[in-house]
């Protein structure tokens, strides 16, 4: 929580007000903690390892594009433009605008847009008070939008700033909060057994990370595949809770999603473990929830032929990488023909053993 006072601001809607800050004291509300970065209503977090192979949390952003501010900046080429701040709305916020256009704040200020020209002010203020540079930062006046939004209505304006940002689609879709698909997923990260293990920032699954098995993107998106009927809110929510529990049992079921060095081995020749996989999860799951008693088959995955080598998958699905491995063919075609073939892979062994 931080108290500062805006001067010179209009309200321009409800929740919505302007005004024009320096670049001085932009980067100094930063030095000094008044705005800062919340993961939720920005790009995430990434895992840094430190040589005493410690493990923590830093903000994503691009180091190379803050350059290319500074210099520009610098330079003199640079041309101001807005940059929107978000008071959170979590109940314990105050703000008040008085008559002389003093928009008084005791909340938490977030970086709604405009991280990076931020740190590249902090930049050049820290060069300024080193004594290695003498720029007047007061000379960049930056139109300002501040509103005062809750976490979900900030990350719904965040997907709308990232359509002509350039992030990753899971990112893009954790923030979109009117999707169906992306209704059921959020659900399932804080209902199931899969909170914790979804990536919300990359595309992909690094090879060293332990803890995530599937992007938001993927989920999403094989949802879309494969419940192509969706179409209410309730119907989402009644999907999520069947989801739920398909993927709590599923997850305890599979050793390679619970067990990273299962996962990480199974890689080199299985698709079982693999991020693209979840479009065969979720078609299975189609398949099983039409049963009562679905539980009982689910061992029947061990019976589809995953191998990455398969006749079945070459083509489509795998092609030959680099030496003697197999990369992946992850487009919207690809992902398409995996979904109906596991589905009718799996429908056949299952009308075979309730035959």
């Amino acid at each position: 929580m931080s108290e500062y006072v805006f001067r010179n601001v209009s309200q321009i809607g409800e929740k919505e007000y302007q005004t024009v800050i320096d670049g001085q004291e932009l980067a100094e509300m930063w030095r000094d903690g008044i705005i800062t970065y919340n993961p939720e209503i920005q790009r995430g977090t990434k895992v840094k390892r430190g040589k005493d192979n410690s493990e923590v949390e830093v903000a994503v952003y691009s180091k190379a594009n803050v350059k290319k501010i500074y210099t520009s900046m610098l330079s003199g080429q640079y041309f101001t433009d807005m940059i929107t701040l978000n008071i959170l709305a979590d109940g314990n916020e105050k703000i008040e605008l008085d008559d002389e256009g003093n928009l008084n704040v005791d909340g938490e200020v977030n970086i709604s847009d405009g991280q990076h020209r931020i740190r590249a002010l902090a930049t050049i203020l820290e060069g300024n008070e080193k004594g290695n540079l003498a720029f007047d930062l007061s000379e960049l006046k930056f139109p300002v939008k501040i509103t005062n939004y809750d976490i979900q209505t900030a990350q719904q304006q965040f997907h709308q700033f990232s359509l002509g940002l350039k992030i990753s689609s899971s990112r893009a879709e954790y923030f979109n909060q009117t999707g169906l698909a992306n209704i059921i997923v959020r659900e399932l990260m804080k209902n199931s057994d899969l909170a914790g293990r979804v990536e919300v920032v990359r595309n992909s699954i690094p090879k060293k990370d332990e803890r995530h098995i599937v992007t938001f993107a993927t989920l999403v998106n094989a949802i879309e595949i494969v419940y192509k009927d969706l179409e209410t809110r309730v119907q989402a929510m009644e999907l999520s809770k069947y989801l739920a529990e398909f993927f709590n049992e599923l997850i305890n079921f599979i050793p390679e999603l619970h067990n990273y060095e299962k996962r990480a081995q199974s890689k080199e020749t299985s698709l079982i473990g693999e991020n693209f996989m979840f479009y065969g999860y979720v078609a299975i799951s189609k398949v099983l929830r039409e049963k009562e008693n679905w539980k009982e088959y689910l061992p029947l995955i061990n019976e589809l032929d995953l191998s990455k080598g398969s006749k079945q998958w070459y083509g489509d699905v795998i092609k030959r990488g680099k030496g003697k491995g197999y990369t992946i063919v992850n487009n919207n075609e690809s992902r398409k023909t995996f979904a109906n073939k596991i589905e009718k892979m799996f429908k056949k062994l299952l009308n075979e053993k309730t035959a």
